[in-house]
């Protein structure tokens, strides 16, 4: 199940990061780069604190950045100041880390986790020489030595070979010549299984990366248009899709931790329906806000239900039907859009453990990609609880406007 998500999830990244290319003669609106990073491990809680003995990142990377010309631009390009779109191959390197319980004996460690990404870079200052900005950056990654229960129990930050990346970051570049530019920047980088796997505490590092782009085809350096508004039809839309939630129990991680030979260490994958209704109001290019009406089916609630007998939990209530309301925000790009969310719950009965890690609030983060001529979408989340995800949601969408 597992890799059909990730080659799904692939699949989808691509096609974002190539969409703004198709059909245009891009060459002479490419750079390269190369970059090396170096950070530390940051523990989500406590208990992640306590097994970090040793601590140290490193990192590299290669990417190519595509930035549309005052002849390529679109309005999009126009008011987010010709952005540049960057896909690219890291190698994270955690070796200089080790994990392990105080009473352990022995060392676990993550080792290597090779990414592919694609990544948003926005300049907030451009006067030709030098740059300022922001990125944010979303991908897969294969980790070299995920959590093991017989050789690498410790590792809980990374328990599955494949994991979703995210990172962002803020940067600063010189462009000394018209080839050449240096660049540096500072910023978080994620890398968990997002509950398709247990344990799902997720590498999360801060540092700092060092690189060098060169611009093959320039004959000088660039001086970008200032700022430009971009009208746009203003008004309300319906957003409406259905989809499916896909979670691993936290309850049979748990059994697994008090038992380790009485579960198996593969935790099986639940998928739920999930369905949203929100209605929106575009009031910018790039910016639409909202309120959403969520829904879900939890069919894994009969699971939970046994688990809490078997333990000789009594006092919660089970229900598969989970609502919620949620406040919501797009950011597009072209076809491209990023949307996150804020909700509370309305009606969530899961059991001990629903109750207990879940927050009555929850989080979503994705992305979603317009198909062209059509008022559909595909789009995948991550849905959370104070930042610990609890299931990857991937959707089909329909605007209604």
């Amino acid at each position: 199940m597992q890799k059909q998500i990730i080659i799904l999830l692939l699949s989808l990244t691509a096609l974002m990061s190539v969409q703004s290319a198709i059909a245009q003669n891009i060459t002479g609106n490419l750079s390269y780069g190369a970059g090396y990073g170096y950070g530390k491990l940051i523990p989500g809680d406590k208990f992640g604190k306590d097994l970090i003995r040793t601590n140290g990142f490193r990192s590299y990377n290669l990417s190519v950045t595509y930035r549309a010309d005052s002849l390529t631009a679109t309005p999009y390009d126009l008011t987010f100041g010709h952005p540049g779109l960057e896909t690219g191959i890291i190698l994270a390197d955690y070796t200089g880390s080790s994990l392990g319980r105080p009473n352990r004996d022995y060392t676990s460690r993550i080792g290597y986790i090779i990414g592919l990404y694609g990544k948003f870079n926005r300049d907030l200052l451009n006067t030709g020489v030098f740059r300022l900005g922001y990125s944010i950056s979303n991908g897969i990654g294969y980790c070299t030595r995920p959590y093991s229960a017989t050789t690498n129990i410790d590792n809980e930050f990374i328990g599955s070979p494949f994991s979703i990346y995210f990172s962002t970051g803020l940067y600063a570049a010189c462009r000394f010549h018209p080839n050449f530019e240096v660049m540096a920047e500072a910023g978080l980088r994620h890398f968990s299984n997002s509950a398709l796997g247990r344990p799902n505490k997720g590498a999360n590092t801060v540092g700092i990366t060092v690189g060098l782009k060169y611009y093959p085809e320039a004959l000088e350096i660039p001086s970008y248009r200032p700022y430009h508004r971009t009208t746009v039809p203003k008004g309300f839309w319906f957003d409406i899709s259905a989809g499916c939630n896909l979670h691993t129990m936290i309850e049979t991680w748990y059994l697994h931790q008090s038992n380790p030979t009485g579960v198996p260490a593969r935790f099986p994958v639940r998928p739920s329906f999930a369905s949203s209704l929100a209605a929106m109001y575009r009031y910018h290019l790039k910016f639409s806000s909202g309120i959403s009406l969520d829904y879900m089916y939890a069919g894994y609630y009969a699971e939970a239900s046994r688990i809490d007998s078997d333990k000789g939990v009594i006092g919660y209530s089970y229900n598969p039907h989970v609502l919620g309301v949620s406040l919501r925000h797009e950011v597009r790009y072209r076809n491209v859009a990023l949307n996150v969310g804020l909700g509370w719950y309305l009606r969530r009965r899961l059991g001990q453990m629903g109750e207990t890690m879940a927050k009555p609030y929850y989080e979503t983060i994705g992305l979603r990609y317009y198909i062209p001529s059509t008022p559909l979408y595909l789009s995948y989340n991550v849905h959370a609880h104070l930042l610990r995800a609890d299931a990857m949601q991937f959707n089909i969408g329909y605007c209604l406007r």
